[in-house]
């Protein structure tokens, strides 16, 4: 009776010889895995990323420390800059003299060729085409 019980429990026990099977297929060789993967090929690799990660390091830390400095600059140069209210009152010191810049250029060429001013003309006249001397009256004299 024992060994009935003890043969029952060994058949629902037992493995199945085709899962066995696909686990040892699915099992690794490690013969097949050292020829995967080749660990001092693998640590350069690392050893050579590494590199790389502190060469980008580098370069970011030093565009950064330009953006920095950049930043700084620009700080400065809008600091020095005139602010709005100054620029108005500048400007409107520039029409204020461009505006009597021209008014005076306009006066002084009404002036100058206005009608009931004299000038004085040179004397004695010559003649253009021949360079002789010419009486004239001048008018007004």
């Amino acid at each position: 009776k024992m060994l009935f019980q003890s043969l029952e429990k060994l058949q629902k026990e037992k493995a199945d010889q085709q899962d066995m099977l696909a686990a040892m297929d699915m099992k690794a060789d490690k013969a097949a895995l050292g020829s995967k993967v080749n660990c001092s090929e693998f640590e350069e690799n690392m050893e050579e990323l590494d590199e790389r990660m502190e060469e980008l390091q580098s370069q970011i830390s030093g565009q950064e420390q330009h953006c920095n400095k950049m930043q700084q600059q620009f700080s400065d140069s809008m600091e020095e800059k005139l602010d709005r209210l100054e620029l108005k009152t500048f400007r409107k010191h520039l029409e204020d003299s461009w505006n009597r810049n021209m008014e005076a250029l306009e006066n002084r060429l009404r002036r100058e060729n206005a009608a009931g001013i004299k000038k004085q003309l040179p004397v004695p006249f010559t003649c253009l085409s021949c360079d002789r001397m010419l009486t004239v009256q001048v008018p007004g004299q």
